[in-house]
């Protein structure tokens, strides 16, 4: 009798966790890159365009580009690539990020965090990224979400002190983002609307 409670309840547990496994959506999910998928940004009382456009292949390596446009004009082009481990920013404009700057934990994990040390062509950037939630809810223009929330609360860019909070939500990406430099007004960035790009490509 008991060794067959002992097998039933062992049973309900993996039951259990395969249900929260079905439910939990897939890593990369969370800084979708399917091609032509467009995110727009209020910035204040601007709208921030960003854009997945084409890949860029390295060796065997390949990395998603990724401009941002103000006004339609494209003002920065970024490269990122997602791996096991995580999303990481490779290159931003013509400069290549040495070694290349994790912005996101994969599997997010509350509590976990990772240092970073590297440069940016020659500018160089250190700190430490921490998930500070895996469900924080969070309202923007374009809705309300249950998001991860990764923050670099002491970061030094290029010698100047900076902080920097992002919201990843399941199926969209980046939903908010918080900095300030040198202890200056926080600048915003809030998600107006996601537009993933057409199947099959």
């Amino acid at each position: 009798m008991l060794r067959t409670l002992r097998l039933a309840g062992g049973a309900a547990v993996l039951l259990v966790a395969s249900a929260v496994l079905a439910q939990a959506p897939p890593a990369g999910d969370y800084f979708p890159l399917k091609q032509k998928s467009k995110w727009v940004y209020k910035v204040a009382d601007q709208e921030v365009v960003v854009e997945v456009n084409g890949t860029v292949k390295v060796g065997t390596d390949e990395f998603t580009n990724v401009e941002t446009k103000v006004g339609g004009v494209v003002k920065a082009t970024e490269l990122f690539q997602i791996k096991p481990d995580g999303v990481y920013r490779v290159k931003v404009k013509d400069d290549k990020v040495e070694p290349p700057v994790k912005i996101l934990a994969l599997p997010p994990t509350k509590d976990v965090s990772w240092k970073v040390e590297s440069k940016v062509g020659s500018q160089n950037v250190k700190g430490e990224f921490k998930i500070k939630d895996v469900k924080e809810s969070v309202t923007v223009p374009a809705g309300k979400f249950d998001a991860v929330v990764v923050e670099g609360a002491d970061f030094d860019i290029a010698g100047n002190k900076t902080s920097i909070k992002q919201w990843f939500a399941p199926g969209k990406g980046i939903v908010k983002l918080v900095f300030s430099i040198q202890g200056s007004t926080d600048s915003v960035l809030e998600l107006k609307e996601y537009t993933e790009g057409p199947a099959g490509k």
